[in-house]
């Protein structure tokens, strides 16, 4: 899931390949992770690609996906496909001020039912949304995803300006 990574600044499905490396090989996703360019490919097509001198002088970098990754990945993944729909789904409002308002809330961990309850006032859906959009910012963070099914009582923790600035 590329667009739940904090670390993913950038990325695109089916790349472009540099013409200086050979025939353009099949590859999966270019990826930008941490302001460097990464391609990713199945674990059976990465083992087939040309990569010829010109392009190992370059640093780039292919990367290989196995289904043992993904399987391993499977509840994250699932978690991701329930909630990027939030996010879409919100696009067009700005939700800054109450994003701010629930990292500073999670300073210790809670549950996304506990900051619905916390922020009454507002709209729980919105402040869920909100939760949600700082989790993909990587300002907070939740073992439960990695875990366990998404649902109200999924724990939230506000990662520490430290750590931010230790990832970028």
């Amino acid at each position: 899931m590329l667009e739940a990574n904090p670390s993913v600044n950038r990325y695109c499905e089916r790349p472009s390949w540099p013409a200086e490396c050979g025939p353009r090989p099949a590859l999966d996703f270019w990826v930008l992770r941490e302001h460097q360019p990464v391609w990713l490919a199945s674990e059976e097509l990465a083992s087939t690609l040309p990569i010829q001198d010109p392009c190992q002088q370059q640093g780039i970098v292919v990367q290989s996906v196995t289904a043992n990754d993904l399987d391993s990945h499977r509840v994250w993944i699932q978690n991701w496909l329930s909630l990027l729909p939030y996010l879409s789904a919100t696009s067009s409002l700005n939700l800054d001020h109450l994003g701010k308002q629930v990292v500073e809330f999670f300073t210790r961990e809670s549950s996304f039912d506990d900051a619905e309850r916390h922020f009454a006032r507002d709209d729980g859906v919105l402040v869920r949304t909100a939760v949600i959009a700082q989790l993909h910012a990587g300002r907070l963070f939740s073992g439960d995803l990695l875990t366990r099914p998404w649902d109200l009582d999924t724990r939230v923790v506000r990662i520490s300006s430290e750590v931010r600035r230790a990832s970028q």
